[in-house]
């Protein structure tokens, strides 16, 4: 943890070197810098470059662990990236990932952003009150991904490290308890929903954190608490409640969402890097062109490698039919079996995989698929990977809307929010209607269908967490949710790997951080 904090006390005693990118002579830890509103306005602009910075993490955390991911050599030959979390083999010396996923940092920043805006009277009143509105909400945002990753971890929500000479080994903090962490993301939910109250929420950019984002955050935070047991935090939903307090707190938040945003008709069109913002999408991370680029290429072909390819159907494809122009490595592929999940006439399908054969000398054929949702496109001879990473969408709002009809017992209206994201994927006279089943049939078929919508947005592996098969089990440990499996993602024992490890260089860094339990063997 010491190391933890010193990385937090260079970021913010760093001049413009850093992400916030300040002048030279300015410090953003120090009071000569908190002199005017432009400051202020330069300040949370850093803090959304730092969240970009970040823009691999629902991915990471969120789908990685899913076993949706090839985990070996993809179709080309390349080694996979990802092990060991696309395999499930997370030990605490192979931990997958670092350093709190280098979250503090951008926690840190929040912290000190909402101290100063304490006593900023040259900031406008309604200025203020949307910076903390979006600074209590980034945090929770934060802290919600630590929560689902970690259970208990250091809840810090002073910018402390800035008030002058401090010893490190004062920085010293063990993990809070879960049910602790939670209790403070639904505060900071609270306040910001309290400052954003005081401004204009119907204008809003969707680069930035808005009321929106919070209340689709709060849904998320209540049905994880309504229906995940983590630590001394107990689920609160045992089958179905109509009066469970967690889940009607969820469907409050995401019926404000209703009528502010739409299902756009084309879903393909969603990730065109041409005609960003539509009105399907909450809150996204913006990749433009002359920016820096998103990761796209690792999902994508090598064109130097599909010399020799068919489509499905057994038809002679160019050397580059998606017209990248240039090589992607796909380190990052599909499992056949999980694409099969598909039907055919899913518009989903082809929006969201190209896929092909790649075909030997001696005429054998390998299948291979392509994520193509962050694709960017091609313009004047150059690929620009440009789409915006999507961090919320309605369409989340509507199967979160479903998971909570059915927690609350209303069976049909749970099949009519299902029907409604079927109806764009299929078209109109389509043979896919759902047709309502009993709790755990409706959790599946919600399970299913998210799958299918939010392939590559980093949903599957908190949903194999938070939906709930027979016996109240959450799909992680049902075979049925492992494709092209018999056994399930997790065994019973392996249940503490519902939580990842902490990498040995924390733990050495802060004698009061103790492993997360299970992985301590």
């Amino acid at each position: 943890m010491k190391h933890l904090y010193i990385i937090i006390l260079l970021a913010i005693l760093m001049p413009s070197c850093n992400a916030l990118d300040l002048t030279p002579e300015d410090y953003y830890g120090s009071e000569s810098f908190w002199k005017s509103e432009s400051q202020v306005d330069m300040y949370v602009t850093g803090l959304y470059a730092e969240l970009r910075e970040k823009y691999d993490m629902p991915v990471t955390l969120g789908e990685f662990r899913g076993e949706t991911l090839i985990s070996d050599v993809t179709c080309m030959g390349q080694g996979a990236y990802g092990a060991p979390m696309t395999n499930n083999m997370l030990t605490k010396d192979n931990t997958g990932i670092e350093d709190w996923f280098g979250l503090y940092p951008n926690i840190m920043h929040i912290n000190l952003l909402i101290k100063k805006l304490e006593d900023a009277d040259y900031v406008s009143n309604e200025k203020k009150s949307s910076y903390l509105g979006q600074a209590y909400g980034l945090r929770a945002f934060y802290y919600f991904y630590l929560y689902c990753t970690y259970g208990g971890v250091p809840l810090e929500t002073e910018a402390k490290v800035v008030d002058g000479n401090i010893d490190p080994s004062q920085l010293y903090k063990e993990r809070a308890t879960p049910e602790q962490v939670l209790n403070q993301i639904k505060g900071d939910i609270k306040l910001s929903e309290e400052n954003f109250n005081n401004t204009n929420k119907e204008s809003f950019d969707k680069y930035e954190w808005t009321y929106y984002s919070t209340e689709l955050l709060k849904a998320k935070v209540y049905l994880w608490s309504a229906k995940v047991t983590t630590g001394d935090h107990k689920a609160s939903l045992i089958g179905t409640d109509p009066n469970n307090s967690d889940i009607i707190t969820a469907r409050e938040a995401l019926l404000k969402l209703k009528g502010k945003f739409t299902l756009v008709n084309n879903f393909q069109s969603i990730w065109d890097a041409l005609s960003k913002n539509n009105n399907e999408v909450i809150f996204s991370i913006k990749f433009d062109k002359t920016e820096m680029t998103n990761w796209g290429g690792n999902w994508l072909y090598s064109t130097s490698l599909f010399s020799n390819a068919t489509d499905l159907d057994g038809n002679p494809l160019s050397g580059d039919p998606l017209n990248l122009l240039t090589a992607g490595p796909l380190r990052y592929e599909y499992k056949t079996d999980f694409i099969q999940q598909y039907s055919n006439d899913d518009t989903r399908l082809n929006s969201t995989f190209f896929q092909f054969y790649l075909v030997d000398d001696n005429g054998n054929k390998t299948q291979g698929s392509c994520l193509t949702k962050i694709m960017g496109h091609t313009e004047g001879g150059i690929h620009y990977f440009d789409s915006d990473i999507i961090i919320y969408r309605y369409a989340d709002v509507i199967l979160m809307l479903a998971e909570c009809e059915n927690a609350l017992n209303n069976f049909d209206g749970c099949a009519s929010y299902i029907n409604d994201i079927r109806n764009r994927a299929y078209g109109l006279g389509h043979s896919h209607t759902y047709t309502k089943g009993d709790f755990y049939e409706n959790e599946w078929a919600i399970l299913q269908e998210r799958d299918k919508e939010f392939t590559g947005e980093g949903h599957r592996w908190f949903d194999l967490l938070r939906l709930r098969d027979t016996g109240d089990k959450p799909f992680v440990f049902s075979a049925k949710a492992n494709y092209g499996k018999t056994t399930p993602i997790l065994n019973t024992e392996d249940a503490y790997k519902q939580l990842w490890p902490i990498n040995i260089e924390v733990m050495n860094s802060d004698p009061l951080i103790e492993q997360t339990p299970g992985y301590d063997k």
